[in-house]
């Protein structure tokens, strides 16, 4: 465009000089001045050009670090939330009340089966409060074995599922699904550590309820025994009375 500008403006300047009248004659047209006018379009053009060219470039670039990739897709069928979230989730689990979390019931239930000494009938013949002892250090060394495997389930896959996720780096067609991946990663890190913590806090609340366990036992010892004070003092015989013949 401007070398069409640029011919046009020297064929300006000759029909001009061709057209003088003839008492103009002597004037003069300034050549170099025409010459420098041209070189100074043609740089413009050349700046336009780049111009142009580095427009292009912020698009694409723009293009690259924009867009959905459509990574938060990946990995979306894995369960994330296989630990309960409160201490009644927990007690139902243990209870054998399947509700948002029935794997971990059922695995509780197969370790109290697989963990039992006594039979049925041993139990039936115990005391209430007895069974009830029983029954809740079975639940609570169950409820650790089965949170434990859980994790430990889990916690392989997702290591897998972050390595697919490193491995798809490589094929990622621009910078922008690398950065994505990336993004992705670090959120599969970060739920892994939540998970973790969370396992620590449920084993925390565990042992919470063993402790307190054994505290209603000791008290249950003491007041089976009654009180000690009065217990090995011994109590004065009744008066034997005789009836005289």
């Amino acid at each position: 465009m401007f070398t069409h500008i640029s011919r046009s403006l020297v064929a300006l300047a000759l029909i001009s000089a061709a057209a003088l009248p003839a008492r103009a004659q002597l004037a003069v047209i300034e050549i170099p001045a025409i010459v420098q006018l041209i070189q100074e379009v043609q740089t413009m053009q050349q700046q336009v050009q780049t111009a142009e060219a580095q427009l292009a470039q912020a698009k694409q670039a723009l293009q690259i670090m924009t867009g959905d990739r459509g990574m938060q897709l990946l990995l979306n069928g894995i369960s994330r939330n296989y630990l309960p979230s409160s201490w009644s989730q927990l007690t139902s689990a243990m209870q054998g009340g399947a509700g948002g979390f029935p794997e971990l019931s059922a695995d509780i239930q197969r370790a109290m089966l697989a963990n039992s000494v006594l039979s049925s009938q041993q139990l039936s013949i115990l005391s209430a409060a007895a069974q009830k002892q029983i029954l809740a250090g079975r639940q609570s060394s169950a409820l650790q074995q089965a949170l434990s495997q859980e994790a430990l389930t889990n916690a392989s896959g997702r290591f897998v599922s972050i390595q697919s996720l490193i491995d798809a780096i490589s094929t990622a067609a621009d910078q922008k699904g690398i950065l994505d991946l990336q993004a992705r990663i670090n959120a599969e890190l970060g739920m892994l550590q939540n998970e973790q913590t969370k396992l620590q806090i449920l084993n925390q609340a565990t042992q919470a309820q063993e402790s307190v366990d054994r505290q209603q036992v000791r008290e249950q010892i003491i007041a089976g025994h009654g009180s000690f004070a009065s217990r090995f003092q011994p109590t004065p015989a009744a008066p034997v009375t005789t009836s005289l013949q």
